[in-house]
């Protein structure tokens, strides 16, 4: 017991590193544009969550969100630093895409851990679900002020968060289906060894 808690620890810790690097080296987790940085370390997040479960899964998110805010206070854009400085915009959906996509995972491969389809299925939902509850409370909280700094107005705002959902959410959906198979397929046997004897 003590075995797998120890290991358990180091595994956890390791994905808060790479979600640490990601975060705050330059193109590893975020790649930068204009409106709205394209995120790949929700992979990092559903693949940890997917391999050690929903609790450590938001575990990894709260690690990420809180990345997000600390980057968004010291070096974000304005846009950037209205958006993430707000901790439920920053940190809630993040939570959730570790949570939800373990959860998903879980539900959807009861009867087969090393299902591909499972893992692909989950990182697009955990994906969907960083996009829309990002985007979302966006609109619902700094709606206004996101508005002004993008240039348009609150009413034309629905329709400028859409085209980002299309942009940047379904390529960022579209890549987690692809890679978190790939990686957590890997892990899962690995951790499955390292927890259960």
């Amino acid at each position: 017991m003590a075995k797998r808690s120890t290991f358990e620890f180091v595994l956890f810790t390791l994905f808060v590193s790479i979600i640490l690097l990601q975060s705050f080296i330059p193109f590893l987790g975020n790649i930068p544009l204009v409106i709205l940085d394209i995120t790949i370390i929700h992979i990092t997040v559903i693949v940890g969550g997917i391999v050690m479960g929903p609790k450590y899964g938001a575990g990894l998110g709260l690690a990420w969100g809180t990345c997000s805010m600390i980057r968004a206070f010291t070096t974000g854009s304005a846009i950037s630093k209205l958006v993430f400085t707000n901790p439920i915009i920053a940190i809630v959906p993040r939570v959730l895409v570790g949570f939800i996509a373990a959860y998903v995972y879980l539900v959807i491969a009861r009867k087969n851990k090393a299902s591909k389809i499972a893992m692909a299925i989950s990182g697009v939902i955990g994906s969907l679900v960083n996009t829309i509850l990002v985007l979302g409370l966006i609109y619902l909280l700094i709606g206004p002020a996101y508005a002004e700094g993008m240039g348009t107005s609150i009413n034309a705002l629905p329709k400028f968060l859409m085209t980002i959902i299309v942009t940047n959410g379904i390529p960022e959906a579209i890549a987690s289906g692809i890679i978190v198979p790939v990686i957590a397929s890997v892990l899962i046997p690995m951790y499955q060894k390292k927890t259960t004897r």
